[in-house]
């Protein structure tokens, strides 16, 4: 049995049941605390995990459930909250418990941001009955009535404030359309976060977890091509045979894919850095002039992040799957 006559061990449990409800409680009635108790709520659980057992973990988790049904009125905002945390703490704790490879976990991690940005969105969205067009529409209403705010306070005439709206109205759709990219960009970076945060603690408290991951030495394989190949696609197929659901598909999945190669395309311009040991001032000059021309410094990350997969710019050793299907060697 795993439950054994073992108080200060569910003691310690009912603890990290505690600690969870009360982030849960701080994330939900204070909004300024929401992103921190976010990306802190996991940590306890995925410690628990670590230092006991699943199931340890799990029962926490349960406990936490209780105390957050009987403090807050509805079973909705508890469940979302602890599908955001719940989940992802097991899992994060399983991975380091079993000292998963750094690159494995955040793969992991990226597919379960994913689901659960896609639950959410069914969740918020579908099932509650407010679709996305619905928040368009509110962002215009908005808009339309700051817009007239503006014109009689005599801040802006009425071809500022038509101008005004056709940006509004371009900015609403934007938001409609990359909305799920947007949750699922975001989601994505509390996950990793909060895994390298659990981690670091894990490591202080003295527990042995996998070897680090030098971000310059971050690769994906030659497949993660797709991801552009697919969504520029999607997008195509959307324009050309008028099928909104399948372009907004599309440009959600290129939003996603742009976020992943610009974090690939900075990790291979900083390991070409590194490996030419450029000067500090050079560097000081290279940030600068990057800074100061950024939409051509963007393209031109962006662009080592989507060619390395395929051609591997680095010369870094790769699987033998990618060697023999797609990247070179």
């Amino acid at each position: 049995m795993v439950f054994k006559n073992d108080s200060p061990v569910l003691i310690e449990t009912a603890i990290v049941a505690a600690v969870m409800a009360l982030l849960g409680l701080l994330g939900l009635y204070l909004m300024p605390a929401f992103y921190l108790a976010t990306l802190l709520l996991p940590v306890p659980l995925a410690y628990l995990i670590i230092k006991r057992n699943l199931l340890y973990g799990l029962l926490a988790l349960g406990v936490t459930a209780l105390m957050l049904s009987f403090a807050i009125s509805g079973i909705k905002p508890v469940f979302l909250l602890l599908l955001q945390f719940g989940p992802v703490g097991i899992i994060i704790g399983l991975l380091l418990k079993n000292k998963v490879a750094v690159d494995k976990s955040m793969a992991v991690l990226f597919f379960w941001a994913l689901a659960v940005t896609g639950i959410n969105l069914l969740f918020s969205f579908v099932l509650s009955g407010s679709g996305l067009s619905r928040i368009a529409t509110e962002f215009n209403t908005t808009m339309e009535q700051m817009s007239q705010f503006y014109l009689q306070s005599g801040l802006m005439d009425e071809a500022g404030r038509q101008e005004f709206l056709e940006v509004s109205q371009q900015a609403g759709r934007l938001v409609r359309e990359l909305l799920p990219g947007g949750m699922a960009v975001w989601t994505i970076i509390i996950t990793i976060f909060t895994y390298f945060i659990t981690r670091h603690l894990a490591r202080g408290l003295g527990y042995n977890v996998s070897g680090n991951l030098r971000f310059t030495e971050w690769q994906l394989p030659w497949y993660s091509i797709w991801l552009v190949i697919a969504g520029l696609a999607l997008t195509m197929a959307g324009e050309e045979f008028s099928l909104e659901l399948v372009g907004i598909a599309g440009k959600n999945i290129l939003y996603i894919s742009v976020f992943i190669f610009l974090i690939l395309g900075t990790a291979v311009l900083a390991y070409f850095i590194r490996v030419w040991k450029i000067s500090t001032p050079a560097k000081i000059f290279i940030i600068i002039a990057m800074v100061l021309y950024l939409p051509l410094a963007a393209a031109i990350i962006l662009s080592l992040g989507v060619v390395d997969p395929v051609a591997n710019l680095r010369r870094l050793p790769v699987d033998n799957d990618m060697v023999s299907k797609g990247g070179s060697g």
